[in-house]
């Protein structure tokens, strides 16, 4: 400190201070230079905090007045994406309860050679220098792999990414997709004929009595509504609106199916069935059946859930017949057993030929003959097809695990009114509902089906 001047500098030194410790003495331009001097700072004055200073400073407080040059750290490389990665398809829950399926299934579409992603590499680095002369190495950004997907291309510099075809673009946080879309603007009648399309399908108008609409590996939505036709998807299929079967629609999807209602309509889901009302329906659902609302009815036919079915009101006043079935009623821990007694047998053949083969190898060492070698191939077929076999039973004792799963909460739920003549099946047990009853849950204790209020 001189004449009442101190000089501070950061931790890193790359930064000087100056501190007023007396302000009752006359501060002078030149006295801060000669500090700074002093101790060796000469560049990065900044002239203009010094004047500030002599023209009133504060006593004990810190001034920077000069900044050596600090390193510059390059920044990683990141990608911009240029559609909506965030796309909420879930369908909306209006006041009264029920399902709103008109934005359902809305996911972005992109044009052919359309931008869809840009890249920015990483930014370069610069090396500092403090006031001590020491060098500040400066962190270096990191560039990213190129994205994982399919259906875009890339340019020649890597940076853009670009649809290779129109169709739907999907990002989930780990691979780009895009994926051609079949876009029918009308409707699909007996004069358009059938539909048959790799990916998803997507129909702005109706569907009219006598088609099929099959999508082999991706979805089927329909904007408008639907008649007596088939509709095959190996994921979803969408009902903007609903569909009036008059007992001849059908509708299979390896996914879920929704839809504002269904009546007359023979459904297998290998997921969900999600509607506002279900009527006169056979219905088959992997996992769960969920008619919402306050007017989620079902009517009539017979519903089958592996897990859950969840409705407002099931069945009538009239008592018009409807059957309800949840969980499985098969003996699912014998076939389990059954399976597993399967198992170790190809195990314990598997065991003998891996034996076998090994024994072989020894004799081939010693005499090494082509009857020898041709035995040895034999048994590493049968050896295979064992894996093969075994891999099979693994595969369905999974399988089996998973109904038993589904089966031990299997559940009916009725938010509202449970009419009389309604058939109830969970598990296997059944029962036949004789009064009228309300808000319930009825599962199976036992042998016997147990409602819950």
């Amino acid at each position: 400190m001189q004449s009442g001047i101190e000089v501070m500098f950061s931790d890193d030194a790359t930064e000087a201070y100056i501190i007023i410790r007396d302000v009752s003495k006359k501060i002078e331009k030149e006295r801060i230079m000669q500090c700074l001097r002093d101790v060796e700072v000469t560049t990065g004055i900044d002239e203009a905090a010094i004047d500030s200073i002599v023209a009133g400073a504060e006593q004990g407080k810190k001034y920077l007045v000069a900044e050596s040059q600090k390193p510059i750290h390059g920044k990683d490389g990141w990608f911009e994406f240029l559609f909506d990665t965030e796309v909420d398809t879930k369908p909306k829950i209006l006041k009264d309860g029920s399902v709103d399926y008109s934005a359902y299934g809305n996911v972005p579409a992109v044009e052919e050679n359309q931008k869809l992603v840009i890249y920015h590499p990483a930014t370069e680095s610069m090396d500092g220098v403090n006031f001590r002369g020491e060098t500040i190495i400066a962190v270096k950004g990191k560039e990213l792999a190129r994205l994982k997907g399919k259906g875009f291309t890339v340019s020649e510099d890597g940076n853009t990414y670009l649809a290779r075809t129109a169709g739907r673009a999907t990002w989930d946080g780990d691979r780009l997709v895009v994926e051609s879309e079949l876009l029918i603007e009308g409707d699909v009648s007996y004069t358009t004929g059938d539909v048959n399309f790799k990916n998803d399908i997507h129909i702005r108008g109706n569907v009219l009595s006598g088609v099929k609409i099959k999508s082999e590996k991706g979805s089927v939505i329909v904007d408008g509504y639907v008649e007596a036709c088939e509709l095959y998807a190996e994921k979803d299929v969408v009902l903007k609106n609903g569909m009036q079967g008059n007992g001849r629609g059908k509708i299979v999807a390896g996914g879920s199916v929704s839809g504002k209602f269904f009546e007359q309509v023979s459904i297998d889901s290998g997921c969900d069935v999600n509607a506002n009302a279900i009527m006169n329906s056979n219905v088959e659902a992997k996992q769960d059946i969920i008619v919402s609302g306050r007017f989620g009815i079902i009517i009539g036919g017979s519903l089958h859930a592996e897990r859950y079915i969840t409705a407002t009101i099931i069945g009538n006043m009239a008592e018009v017949r409807t059957q309800v079935y949840v969980g499985c009623d098969e003996n699912l821990f014998t076939r389990l057993m059954h399976v597993e007694k399967e198992q170790e047998q190809l195990e314990l053949e598997h065991k003998k030929i891996v034996s076998g083969i090994a024994q072989i190898d020894t004799l081939i060492e010693k005499l090494g003959t082509d009857d020898l070698k041709q035995k040895k191939r034999t048994l590493i077929r049968g050896k295979l097809e064992k894996e093969g076999q075994i891999n099979e039973k693994i595969r369905f004792k999974q399988e089996i695990r998973e109904k038993m799963s589904k089966a031990d909460v299997a559940r009916v739920t009725v938010q509202k009114t449970l009419y009389p003549g309604t058939r109830i099946n969970i598990n296997g047990i059944k029962t036949v509902i004789r009064e009228e009853t309300h808000n319930v849950h009825i599962v199976s204790k036992g042998s016997m089906v147990e409602i819950q209020t």
